[in-house]
């Protein structure tokens, strides 16, 4: 398993200032895979330790955005993503473009914007 990369704990920091209980759950997520599809990407989570309290949003098995867009060179439209929330854990971040190839590749410089 590895960690997050840089993209996918800026997203899930930027969540957490909608979602603050989204913070205690980072440092026990782990990357358990990452699906390129082409336009997009689902990054599956597990959890390296029991987390203490499980996230209660007020709705139960949600996915949950910021309906950011993530500018990225290479990509006209930029990405989007979600975040599914299964059982009160992170259980995965889909990413996705607006209508255009994208290889998976993150690049160091990106913005969120709205």
């Amino acid at each position: 398993m590895e960690e997050l990369n840089k993209l996918e704990l800026s997203i899930l920091e930027r969540l957490s200032i909608n979602y603050p209980s989204i913070k205690g759950h980072i440092p026990f997520l782990r990357v358990e895979s990452r699906e390129n599809t082409g336009v997009g990407m689902y990054i599956n989570f597990s959890y390296i330790n029991p987390v203490e309290k499980l996230l209660d949003l007020g709705i139960e098995n949600t996915s949950i955005c910021t309906n950011e867009i993530i500018e990225m060179d290479g990509l006209k439209y930029g990405l989007g993503y979600e975040v599914d929330i299964t059982d009160g854990k992170i259980k995965f971040i889909e990413i996705f473009t607006y209508g255009e190839e994208w290889d998976g590749d993150v690049l160091e410089n990106f913005i969120f914007t709205k």
